[in-house]
């Protein structure tokens, strides 16, 4: 393998040397005992040298290593002295023995393809490579892929990492084998001893050489150009400035200077010069001395700002090189046998040696990227393998934690290339991770590291308080990596804590609660008052450690719910540590507070004025700790009489303090108190309820309130939060009276607020329960209501619902995720390309929505309550949103129920709803009283559960009259939106009231059954409606009598005039009587049905149209269009304008591209590409969008150029349509109808040239070769002037010619670009001559006409379909420009065209040139239409031939449909034909019916000419005589209309552009395109037999077509045209870059330049995207793959296995046939934010 990426550079062979094998030297020794690993190291350090060599070609050293020498000179040497033997034979031998490993251990490399189980997999972190998933059940299971980031390795065997099915096909095979074996003997395995001691020792001495002492490490003369610089990679300085310092310090050509950057990236560092000692110096002085700004903040001595360099002697370089082929080898052979990696580990634990384990963990940092990934390799391969040589090396990997973890925190390389990064294989070990908490303490050892290098120097008064800049500090970032080794180490909680394991994670615990003090109160704010923040505080370091360490701190309360004097001892630890600390409740101010008769000694800390802090961990942990105390039967007294005894006293009013302020804070920046504070507050508060933080920090908030609503009396609990959140005057019942008049509106809106968020925060603390801890349930339970409440906001995807829900258990709750989904929700697949699958939920489970939801967001609680009211609208129930039934809360929190029924609750409720009864409150808002009716349901609920003995709210209500509020409530007409809330109550209410108080009940019902019931929102909306549908009724009616009674008076004012009127009327009606009556028979409906039988007896024959209702656009029988003047409105003046010679010229905007979307004929200098030509179709003056376009011009010249690198100068300028903003970079000229310059003649039949003559004269034109000689050789000059419609030349605008020419200009300048890379390649026939000929314009008509007819038939749409203003105006505008442009060409285009000309008659009339078979018959088709004018009548200047459907342009149709009927017929298959078994039943019949003559000359013209018959007659012996099958005419009746169908649809497209005759209305819509109509259209027999009539001239024309010499035994090599390539290319890489156009460009540019002209689609397997390319663009789009959720995986983030998606297919493949690539890729790129991508690097 060649490092340094130099295959093409041809080295020198090495020095001689005497080629003494030294085998028998080290085996005397061996036998004598005198051979050390000193022998074979000084034999490897002088036979690595001659392996290596450079070559300087211009300035740029390319070096070489000949790895596959080195290994048979070298390690095969070493390999038979170990096994005694052959090496190939030994490991062969090894092989078959089948003892290598039970675990396969496979190291990954960056990008390789991981699989993970979702099923079996313990954690996230168990993966298998390709070829164990293959042989493994997993692959019939639930699995992910992904993509691996380098290091890792397979776990395949590892018992531990699988719940079932640890093992492949393989690797079981493998279990079965012994350790023992008979070829490793002990005299190998000593032999091997020393064998890896030299290794080891060879590879540590040289690969760890330091730069200052390089030449003491080998001999090395001054003199002699045996020094190297080396240059090595760091992640400072970023590609473009390493490039830039080697051009310009080193003097490399940019191209080297990429290779070498590539390298350096790749390998970790490159040699950039080999010379003497001093000139190595002085350029890593010159290196070193540049002074290169760095790309990060430089926060330690090792991010210098200068480059990293080094000069070695070049025999260093070479043992270097050896050294990392010798440890790849070593890994690869460790893996061979179990007994060479128990002799490996031996080897490593012996610690006075210098390839200890120690030493290769601490050396790790001093070491390059591909040295580090070897020594990883070697040691996962070596030590990984086996559980007890794991165990070894973690303990030795767990004591030098400390130093390594520091070391790589300085160092500036990537995690995967860090020996840390082995520490996911050893702590997600559960039997290792736990062996290392309970004996080496590494619980205690990682929080005490991370506490001492990533925060203990941010610490101030004993909070955390992180610097404004630390964001963007490299090494607080690669600290955070300590906290992910954390979450391995306790990612498997022990079935069973012994007491070692409890002391250790005890100890881990002390660290962690030092961390967690110090981020209690952390980053804490308070409230400005005055004016502005000067500046924003910093906040997302502390946002970034709590996510960090969210998930440790869960999994430590998992670890200590399992164990009860774990969970006691840590418990006191927690309450040790509130204890001590002083944030809030430091303070020991007390007043107390009176509301309701009820009287608390509240704390005075006035979160207005004070700080407040939203991390509050200490007190989060609490509550986490506390919810699992009542499965261990331990209870709050109980432990605080425990602790007490050590004078540690926690209350409950401590313990909501610090929370209550946070949530007291969180009420005032709703209340619009904090806006001052700046955006950093609102995005913290946004994170604090979001779904990556909410776990531990507002659901722990929420438990805690929830512990101290259980601990404290209700209404203590109730007045601690009305005084923090200052309402406790607003709690007293004459609040509104002593309110001041004049009170500003401000402050109203602010009390307001702040208690909608009070009694929200009420809601949330008495509703939201679904918590393990807090009431009977699970987490399956939470996480089915998380879900629930989810999608009544909307339908969810499964991507969306997966990063909508908590990841808990560190990403493996995938299962129980989609458990739960199922239980509540179905599956709804996506419909069409853009859709994707979502989930709705099941109808009955509405009624458990909960509009105060604490996880929602304002929007999704009004976008969920107007979706829950819709519903009940639709279901005709009451329009509410009421409270769901509640789970039963847990014994320690039982009393938290009590809060329903103490009297300040009743008070507050009985205060909103005197408020909302009072029309002159202040203080009131419809809210306020929406949120108190969700309690009263709470509490109507609560007591009909039947949970709690002791709640009585119905009886206390009573106290309250709360029932009689309610019912006043209902009667009021002022809150009408909460009419039917309230109703729901009092049905609840009364339910409960029947239920308590029963006779009560009746007597109410008995006293008031004669009252009015209150009706709800929807029975009144009903009487309204129906109120207001009568008196619009009553008010027509009487409008209707008004009228009838007005025109009663006017017929009576004017009696005689209505007397004629009727006379009048009964007259007509009798004459009308009477002509029906004398009416015929035939008129009737029954006339019809004798007609439809009379076309029944017809049969087949009766469906074509007579000819005389024929409509034809050619022919003798053509339909003649009467030209009509077409106005329009120009987009940028709008004034109205026409298409006149004196008028301004006409354009619309148009986009021209290079395109190899369908095939194109292949022609002298190889495939080109065509020219695509789209237009939208709207209109504009010529002299406007001149206009228009200079000011784009300039409005993008004053754009930066962002993200644009034009690859030429030849390239059009891109502007938008003005009105539809469609891409352009050119106009098309807008002109009439061709049939206004060139009327049609009526004459007889007999007076036109016939088809010979026709032929005749064109052979003899191009015979002639003169244009003005074909002329004089007509016998009939009339019949040829009657035929070819010669007429006076069309006087067109003076402008027409600069506008055509324009059009020109834009296609040579389209072409010109693919040209420019053709000559790159130095292909002769490249030339810019082919661009100045007309025919680029006429084959640009032919290819867009092609690739309509092509997209039409991919989209199932005929030709009479509805055809899209963009397709219909561009054929008809580019066929019209062609046709004019084709008559008033000058002298020189003439005289080009005139060659051309005559080798295009050549070949189709002289049989020159290629074969029928070869030819392109519509591209011929176009190019004689447009040609014939120009070379038979360019002698008179004022004459021409203007296609416009006239003989001539039929008989060249004639002329090409008989060509492609040939062709067709020649190529015919009849055993394909037959194989497809296609039912010819109609054929057969038709053929039958054909005269003798004409079946015997179809049949002999298929024998003459058939290529696969004459291939079968060749095979046959001469004597047999071949018969025909009966059958074969009628399957090639069959096959020729299909075969020529494409060419019909393009001639009908064509012609229709020509001749504007519209398709007849027999074209169908909705089915595919009819050969026979088809032809009718076009005036040809659709009758094949006729062409093979010998009386007329049909079949000579085709005899001459098959007669072509060329044509015998032919077959076309069709090749295939690549669009998304099978070739594999190397996208946006410095590596393999090729040149376009004298430019390095990526290869998938260079490969779409010249596979799609330009244009090119890739899928980028690893991202799992799709990219559109063009020159200097691009874009990505979402793959067409779906998972089974229905969902694309851009960046296969969530690695599910995907399928493809047909739909999705067909858009990028019909945007791809549409030519709209180029529009596509404007329009995403516009209407994005586009981050700056170097597509020419793609």
């Amino acid at each position: 393998m060649d490092r340094y990426d130099m295959e093409d550079v041809v080295v020198a062979p090495p020095a001689e040397h005497d080629g003494t094998s030294p085998l028998k030297e080290w085996r005397l020794k061996f036998q004598a005992g005198t051979l050390t690993r000193n022998d074979i190291i000084w034999y490897i350090k002088t036979e690595a040298p001659n392996y290596f060599g450079f070559l300087t070609v211009m300035e740029t050293v390319k070096c070489m290593f000949k790895e596959s020498l080195a290994k048979e000179e070298i390690i095969d040497v070493i390999v038979e002295f170990m096994l005694n033997e052959n090496p190939v034979t030994a490991l062969e031998k090894l092989r078959m023995e089948g003892n290598t490993a039970t675990v396969c251990g496979k190291v990954f490399k960056n990008g390789e393809p991981t699989y993970s189980c979702r099923e079996c997999g313990v954690d996230p972190t168990c993966v298998l490579c390709v070829n164990c998933f293959k042989r493994s059940a997993h692959r019939f299971h639930k699995y992910k892929m992904s993509s691996s980031g380098g290091g890792g390795c397979c776990d395949c065997g590892d018992d531990e990492a699988w719940k079932r099915d640890q093992y492949c096909e393989l690797h079981l095979a493998n279990s079965k084998n012994p350790f023992e074996s008979e070829i490793i003997t002990s005299a190998v395995l000593e032999r091997a001893e020393i064998c890896f001691s030299a290794i080891l020792a060879f590879c540590v001495n040289y690969l760890e050489i330091e730069p200052n002492a390089s030449l003491q490490c080998l001999d090395g003369e001054l003199d002699g150009a045996s020094f190297c610089t080396v240059l090595y990679n760091d992640e400072s300085h970023t590609f473009d400035q390493v490039i830039n310092t080697l051009t310009k310090i080193a003097r490399c050509r940019h191209k080297d200077a990429m290779e070498i950057v590539a390298a350096i990236d790749r390998e970790g560092r490159a040699v950039v010069k080999c010379d003497t000692f001093k000139e190595c110096n002085d350029l890593k002085t010159a290196i070193e001395n540049q002074n290169i700004p760095p790309n990060g903040v430089l926060t330690n001595a090792r991010h210098s700002p200068s480059l990293r360099t080094s000069v070695l002697n070049i025999n260093s370089v070479a043992c270097q090189q050896f050294a990392l082929q010798l440890l790849s080898w070593f890994q690869e052979f460790l893996v061979r046998h179990y007994l060479f990696r128990k002799t490996f580990a031996s080897l490593v634990q012996q610690k006075n040696e210098s390839y200890c384990i120690r030493h290769i963990l601490e050396y790790d940092v001093k070491l390059w990227k591909t040295a580090r990934t070897c020594w990883h390799r070697l040691l996962i391969s070596g030590m990984l393998m086996e559980y007890e040589n794991k165990v070894v090396f973690a303990q030795e990997f767990s004591r030098r934690y400390a130093s390594i973890v520091e070391e790589f925190i300085n160092d500036d390389h990537d995690h995967s290339f860090s020996i840390v990064s082995l520490s996911v294989q050893l702590f997600t070990v559960p039997t290792i991770s736990h062996y290392l908490i309970a004996r080496e303490g590494i619980f205690d050892k990682l929080l005490h590291t991370f506490y001492h290098v990533a925060i203990e120097k941010f610490i101030h008064n004993r909070k955390l308080h992180f610097s404004k800049d630390i964001a963007s500090m490299t090494f607080f970032k690669r600290a955070n990596y300590i906290l992910y080794d954390l979450r391995y180490l306790l990612s498997i909680k022990p079935e069973l804590i012994s007491g070692d394991l409890r002391r250790g994670f005890l100890e881990g615990c002390k660290a962690l609660m030092r961390v967690l003090n110090v981020m209690q109160g952390m980053e804490s704010i308070t409230r400005q008052v005055g004016q502005h923040m000067d500046y924003e505080p910093e906040w997302e370091c502390a946002f970034n450690l709590h996510i960090k360490l969210a998930s440790t701190i869960s999994q430590v309360i998992d670890w200590a719910s399992s164990d009860a004097k774990l969970l006691r001892k840590l418990y006191k630890m927690t309450v040790r540590a509130l204890v001590n600390n002083s944030f809030i409740v430091g303070s020991q101010d007390v007043e107390p507070r009176e509301v309701a008769g009820h009287i608390a000694n509240c704390l005075l800390y006035d979160v207005s004025k004070r700080p407040v802090s939203i991390h509050l961990p200490l007190s989060r942990f609490y509550a986490g700790i506390y919810l699992h105390l009542g499965a261990h039967d331990l209870t709050y007294d109980m432990l605080l009489a425990e602790a007490e005894t050590i004078n540690l006293k926690l209350t409950p009013r401590e313990i909501i303090e610090p929370v209550l302020c946070t949530q007291a804070m969180t009420a005032q920046v709703a209340a619009g108190m904090w806006r001052r504070n700046g955006y950093s507050l609102l995005h913290q508060l946004y994170f604090y309820r979001n779904v990556r933080c909410r776990v531990e920090m507002l659901d722990r908030d929420i438990v805690c309130l929830q512990i101290g609503a259980s601990l404290m009396e209700s209404n203590e609990f109730l007045i601690h939060m009305l005084n923090k959140f200052d309402m406790i005057e607003w709690a007293r019942p004459n609040y509104d009276t002593g309110l001041p008049q004049k009170l500003a509106e401000d402050e109203l809106n602010r009390q307001k607020a702040m208690t909608d968020e009070f009694l929200e925060l009420l809601i949330i603390i008495i509703g939201e329960r679904w918590m393990p801890g807090v009431s009977f349930v699970t987490e399956e339970d939470r996480l089915r209501k998380e879900i629930i409440q989810l999608l009544c906001t909307k339908s969810y995807s499964h991507s969306e619902l997966s990063r909508a829900l908590p990841d808990c258990n560190g990403g493996s709750n995938d299962s129980i995720i989609e458990h739960v989904i199922k239980t509540v929700a179905t599956f709804k697949k996506p419909i069409g390309s853009e859709s994707k699958g979502v989930y709705e939920m099941k109808e009955h489970l509405y009624d458990e929505f909960n509009v105060y939801f604490y996880h929602y967001t304002k929007e999704d609680k009004s976008k969920a309550e107007e979706q829950q009211r819709e519903r009940c609208k639709f279901k005709k129930e009451l329009v509410c949103c009421p409270p769901p039934m509640l789970p039963q809360l847990t014994p320690a929190f039982t009393s938290m129920a009590n809060i329903l029924q103490c009297n300040v609750f009743l008070s507050i409720t009985a205060i909103v709803m005197d408020r909302a009864l009072d029309s002159r409150s202040r203080s009131f808002t419809e809210s306020h009283l929406q949120k108190v009716l969700h309690l009263l349901g709470f509490a109507i609920q609560e007591e009909l559960s039947e949970h709690y003995p002791f709640l009585s709210f119905y009886e206390r209500s009573q106290t309250f009259n709360v029932l009689q509020k309610l019912e006043e409530l209902a009667r009021c007409p002022d809150l009408e939106a909460h009419h039917d809330f309230v109703l729901w109550t009092i049905k609840r209410f009364k339910q409960l009231q029947a239920k308590q108080a029963p006779n009560i009940t009746s007597t109410g019902t008995h006293e008031h059954g004669g009252a009015d019931q209150p009706l709800t929102s929807e029975q009144q909306a009903r009487l309204e409606k129906e109120n207001r549908s009568r008196l619009a009724a009553e008010r027509r009616a009487k409008i209707m009598a008004q009228m009838q009674n007005a025109q009663k008076s006017f017929m009576k004012s004017n009696a005689e005039m209505f007397a004629s009127t009727t006379e009048e009327a009964t007259a007509a009606a009798a004459t009308a009587a009477a002509a029906t009556a004398s009416k015929p028979s035939s008129d009737t409906p029954m006339d019809w049905d004798d007609i439809a039988e009379s076309l029944e007896e017809q049969g087949a024959a009766a469906l074509l149209p007579e000819t005389s209702r024929t409509v034809a656009c050619l022919g003798e029988r053509r339909r003649h269009y009467e030209a009509v003047d077409i106005r329009f409105k120009c987009i940028l003046c709008f004034e109205d304008c026409s298409i006149s010679s004196s008028g301004p010229p006409l354009v619309s905007s148009a986009f021209v591209q290079t395109s190899r979307v369908i095939y194109t004929t292949p022609s002298a200098e190889g495939r080109r590409p065509a020219l695509h030509v789209s237009c939208c179709g709207h209109v504009m003056h010529y002299i406007c969008w001149k206009e228009y376009y200079s000011s784009e011009e300039s409005k993008e010249l004053r754009r930066p150029q962002r993200n644009r690198v034009p690859l030429n100068q030849a390239q059009n300028v891109e502007f938008h349509c003005p009105y539809c903003r469609t891409l352009s970079n050119t106009v098309l000229p807008v002109s009439d109808a061709l049939q206004k310059f060139s009327p049609p003649s009526v004459p007889t039949s007999g007076n036109f040239m016939p088809l010979d003559n026709f032929v005749e004269t064109l052979r003899m034109a191009s015979e002639l070769a003169l244009a003005e000689s074909a002329t004089t050789t007509i016998d009939n000059m009339a019949h040829f002037d009657l035929s070819a419609q010669i007429i006076q030349k069309p006087t067109l605008h003076a402008n027409f010619t600069d506008v055509v020419g324009s059009f020109h200009g834009a296609l040579r300048n389209a072409m010109q670009s693919q040209l420019q890379g053709q000559r790159s390649r130095d292909s002769p026939n490249a030339t810019d001559s082919d661009l100045e000929t007309v025919s680029l314009l006429w084959d640009t008509c032919c290819y867009t006409l092609q690739a309509l007819e092509v997209y039409q038939y991919a989209t199932q749409k005929p030709l009479k379909a509805e055809m899209p203003m963009r397709h219909q105006s561009c054929a008809s505008y580019l066929v019209r420009a062609c046709a004019l442009y084709s008559s008033n060409l000058t002298e020189s285009q003439i005289s080009n065209q005139r060659k051309q000309g005559v080798q295009l008659y050549d070949t189709i009339f002289n049989q020159k040139g290629n074969s029928v078979l070869e030819w392109d018959c519509f591209r011929m088709l176009v190019q004689l239409n447009f040609t014939v004018p120009n070379l038979l009548i360019a002698s008179d200047e004022r004459k021409t031939m203007l296609p416009c459907g006239s003989m001539f342009d039929f008989y060249i149709l004639q002329t090409c449909f008989l060509a492609n009927m040939t062709k067709a017929i020649i190529l015919f298959d009849l055993e394909k034909e037959q194989a497809r078994r296609r039912d010819i039943d109609e054929e057969q019949q038709y053929v039958d019916q054909l005269p003798t003559n004409i079946r015997d000359n179809m049949t002999t013209f298929y024998c003459n000419h058939n290529l696969a018959w004459l291939s079968l007659s060749r095979q046959q012996n001469d004597s047999e005589q071949l018969s025909v099958p009966t059958t074969m005419l009628a399957h090639l009746v069959k096959y020729v209309p299909r075969q020529m169908s494409s060419f019909l649809r393009c001639a009908c497209l064509f012609y229709r552009c020509i001749t504007d005759v519209d398709f007849p209305d027999s074209f169908p819509t909705d089915q595919p395109d009819r050969f026979e109509l088809m032809c009718q259209y076009l005036g040809l027999d659709a009758q094949l037999g006729v062409y093979f009539d010998m009386e007329s001239v049909y079949p000579t024309i085709m005899q001459s077509f098959a007669s072509h010499p060329h044509i015998s035994g032919q077959f076309l090599d069709y090749a295939d045209m690549c669009l998304i390539c099978g070739t594999m290319l190397c996208g946006q890489s410095y590596c393999c870059q090729p040149e376009l156009g004298r430019q390095q460009v990526g290869a998938c540019t260079h490969h779409a330049h010249f596979c799609g002209a330009e244009v090119g689609i890739f899928l980028r397997i690893r991202d799992c995207q799709v990219v559109y390319l063009s020159p200097a663009k691009g874009c990505f789009l979402q793959p067409p793959y779906l998972d089974e959720y229905g969902e694309t995986d851009q960046g296969l983030r969530r690695g599910n296995p995907l399928r493809l998606y047909k739909p999705a297919y067909d858009r990028i493949y019909l945007q791809w046939l549409g030519h709209n690539l180029h529009e596509e890729i404007a329009r995403l790129n516009e209407n994005a934010s586009v981050t700056v991508t170097q597509w020419q690097h793609m």
